[in-house]
């Protein structure tokens, strides 16, 4: 609340209303292992507006080939040669280079946006690969997480989902 002539104070919509107070830009990320949304919250009131929907298959560098077979390894010691399994699946790799890339999107719209926090909700193990792929920067403007996949909620029904971490 702000205070005015006569010691009365105004509440923040109010204040809104009259233009003195610059809403909060939201940009909400929908995320999983094989597509994202990103969405803008203009302020209390505005509602969501899709900004981006895009799925893993519009990135090729993400996708990597394998073999079937695992790697083999030559002991120093004589010729026995042994096998070895991958430290990462090749769905994890997959994942954590959509996510890196998922990222590199995130810190571009947030800034061309104008964006002044974040919201993320993604799948569980997703949401964990892009807490550790977010700068700093942005791990500042993260206001609320929620390990969901939301991305098959049509943009009409989010809003329902969103309510306890967001004024829409």
């Amino acid at each position: 609340m702000t205070a005015r002539a006569g010691g009365s104070r105004l509440p923040a919509t109010d204040l809104l209303q009259e233009g003195r107070m610059k809403p909060v830009r939201t940009m909400i990320v929908l995320a999983n292992e094989k597509r994202f949304r990103l969405l803008m919250n203009e302020g209390v009131g505005k509602g969501l507006t899709e900004i981006e929907d895009r799925g893993r298959e519009e990135f090729p560098e993400v996708e990597t080939e394998f073999s079937d077979r695992p790697g083999r390894n030559t002991a120093s010691d004589g010729g026995s040669r042994h096998g070895f399994q991958p430290h990462e699946t090749e769905r994890e790799q997959i994942r954590d280079r959509f996510a890196a890339r998922l990222v590199e999107e995130i810190a571009a719209a947030f800034d061309g946006e104008g964006a002044d926090q974040l919201v993320i909700a993604a799948a569980p193990r997703m949401l964990g690969e892009l807490r550790a792929d977010l700068s700093e920067a942005l791990r500042s403007k993260i206001s609320a997480e929620l390990d969901k996949d939301l991305l098959k909620i049509p943009l009409t029904e989010l809003e329902a989902h969103l309510k306890d971490v967001l004024a829409v």
